[in-house]
């Protein structure tokens, strides 16, 4: 079982690591961070439009079904979808989001909970 103390933290950090990679590759727009009981979501915003939402999935939140909807949701309103989860659930998540093709649309990556420190997996 994991605990809400030792998951915010690693959330925290890996929401403030990918904030400052999302802005290195866009110079210029706005990357706002929201802190959940659970989850990270980052929006990345260019002239009053949302160019991009990435959710980071605790492993607690990974199991919500309501997941699935909020990332349609995104997708549907023509924004890049980001699903950063734990790095030994990265593949299933792959297989789950498998109809969405292509690096424009969405991405899935992968984080070590033990070590927020390493670079994210994609």
């Amino acid at each position: 079982m994991y605990s809400f103390m030792t998951t915010i933290p690693t959330i925290k950090t890996i929401a403030v690591r990918r904030a400052h990679q999302l802005q290195a590759e866009r110079p210029g727009a706005v990357v706002t961070q929201e802190l959940l009981e659970d989850r990270a979501i980052l929006s990345v915003q260019m002239n009053n439009r949302v160019l991009e939402t990435d959710f980071i999935e605790s492993p607690k939140s990974i199991a919500l079904p309501r997941r699935s909807v909020e990332y349609y949701d995104i997708l549907g309103q023509g924004i890049k979808l980001g699903i950063i989860v734990p790095a030994k659930r990265m593949e299933e998540e792959k297989a789950k989001m498998k109809r969405i093709k292509g690096p424009d649309r969405m991405v899935v990556m992968g984080y070590d909970e033990d070590l927020a420190d390493r670079p994210l997996v994609v």
